[in-house]
């Protein structure tokens, strides 16, 4: 007779909230892993990061201004970002692809879960991001002609701007079934942002819907002049990634109370935001703009050297050694009373419009000249010009182009008074296809063809030859009733012929 033994029957447990947790965050270092090593993203990131660190540069990012720099650290991030999101979105859709979307039911992750997982899969990379802005950000600011300060706002847009793109791409495929969607998607973002809502004459609240918030002036201004709603910004791009990541979840299936109270404060916090960046700038920043723009000495720092006074705004005083170092260098090479002849150096911006601004500031009052928030290279030469015109013109109003002595001497000074003169000097003829012309501050400095002439013979003889002459005949070669013959005579060159073109000139 045979026994029949009953084998109990093992029933597994339901799977608790913590196994969940656990495998949410396994499967999340899996695709974080996966993202970080995504073909698309390590070409972005590898061509990123050789813009950053190709050797070479021009003169002037040696003196960066802090609260620019701030700002140059998003555009790369949001090309990197755009990678992300393509690369998460791909992601997503890898099981659909593959054809394993059913095998996943008798796993412990439900769909929901598996979604959160891809969400926190993009946080290493926006970490990689933000390990990038503060390299290039502290590398600039240890720079020994930096001034100025960051904002951390800005620089926190800048991970913003990897993260929401990236949660974009999770949505987007939980939504659409479709490999196409995120690079379109990315077309669309480059397009709406640097074509439809880029341009400065744009409402406020419309040019704050882009992910960059585009407003490149001509010049920096002082950083209590930028009135950039950076923090609301920044606000407005975490907003909009919670957002997306409540929306991806929801669609997954993980329809809670606590998804659902996300997403409405996470909407909220997007629209508080669009508002407040439209009303951006505050009365404050606004009344500042203008006093610094009509009235700087009112809130500048001066500090007196010798006959020279220097004033700067208190972020720029670092410069004040370089300015001097061009002054005393342009008064070396005159001669007479300009040796110690009295003069202010005062530094002016055009801030009525903001950072987006380009109209040049007015000009100085008699007895000083203009320095620039810019500084190295060819802005090094434009001072050089402003301390020159200073010295022989004494102010700074456009009269037309200088057509007799002045104009040579002017030029030779702010020429031999600048390191590679001579190589700036041609490399801003070329630049604006205008020879004979510095761009100093407020007002340019112009030469006709023939004293262009003159002045060019001038800097093919000896330096201290044409210094002892432009000294022992100052007074004649600084009036204004000189002709350009007379001072090619006394500097010892030859002026060509005038010619009919020369006299369409409208002369100062």
């Amino acid at each position: 007779m045979t026994a029949l033994t009953r084998t109990p029957v093992t029933v597994p447990a339901p799977p608790s909230a913590h196994d969940g947790l656990r495998a949410v965050f396994a499967l999340a270092r899996v695709e974080a892993r996966r993202l970080l090593l995504h073909p698309l993203v390590l070409v972005s990131l590898a061509g990123y990061l050789t813009l950053l660190l190709w050797p070479g540069g021009e003169p002037e990012d040696a003196y960066p201004v802090l609260q620019d720099v701030d700002r140059e650290t998003q555009l790369g991030q949001l090309v990197l970002g755009l990678a992300v999101m393509i690369a998460a979105n791909l992601g997503v859709l890898r099981s659909h692809r593959r054809g394993t979307d059913r095998s996943f039911g008798v796993l412990v992750v439900r769909p929901w879960r598996r979604t959160c997982a891809h969400l926190l899969s993009v946080l290493p990379t926006v970490l990689v991001g933000a390990l990038i802005v503060a390299g290039q950000f502290t590398a600039e600011a240890l720079k020994p002609g930096a001034v100025g300060h960051g904002s951390v706002f800005e620089l926190a847009t800048g991970p913003l701007l990897i993260l929401l793109p990236a949660v974009l791409g999770v949505l987007l495929g939980r939504l659409i079934r479709s490999s196409f969607v995120a690079p379109l998607a990315a077309f669309t973002v480059i397009a709406a942002a640097f074509v439809f809502v880029a341009d400065s004459g744009s409402p406020a609240w419309l040019r704050g819907l882009a992910p960059v918030l585009f407003d490149e002036g001509s010049r920096p201004l002082p950083s209590a002049l930028l009135g950039r709603p950076a923090g609301w910004h920044a606000l407005y791009l975490l907003a909009l990634a919670v957002l997306a990541a409540a929306g991806a979840v929801r669609a997954s299936g993980g329809r809670t109370r606590a998804v659902r109270a996300t997403a409405l404060t996470a909407l909220g916090a997007v629209l508080a935001a669009v508002v407040l960046q439209g009303m951006a700038p505050s009365d404050a920043v606004r009344e500042a703009r203008v006093v610094a723009t009509r009235d700087p000495a009112e809130v500048q720092d001066c500090e007196r050297r010798g006959p020279t006074t220097y004033c700067a705004f208190p972020e720029f005083t670092p410069w004040t050694d370089e300015w001097a170092r061009v002054t005393d260098r342009v008064r070396s090479l005159a001669g007479g009373p300009a040796v110690e002849q009295a003069l202010t150096v005062r530094q002016k911006v055009n801030a009525l419009d903001g950072p987006s601004g380009v109209r040049e500031p007015l000009p100085a009052a008699p007895g000083e000249v203009t320095a620039s928030t810019a500084w190295g290279g060819e802005r090094e030469l434009e001072f050089a010009a402003s301390v020159a015109r200073g010295l022989v013109v004494g102010h700074e109003r456009d009269e037309g182009a200088y057509c007799d002595a002045r104009g040579v001497v002017m030029m030779w000074l702010a020429i031999r008074a600048t390191r590679d003169g001579e190589a700036l000097f041609d490399r801003t003829g070329d630049a604006f296809n205008s020879p004979g012309v510095i761009w100093a501050p407020v007002t340019v400095i112009s030469l006709r063809d023939r004293e262009l002439t003159v002045l060019e013979r001038l800097l093919t003889r000896p330096r201290a030859d044409v210094g002892r002459a432009v000294r022992a005949h100052w007074a004649e070669l600084s009036a204004a009733g000189t002709t350009t013959d007379r001072a090619a005579a006394l500097l010892g060159v030859k002026a060509p012929a005038e010619t009919a073109a020369d006299r369409e000139w409208r002369c100062a």
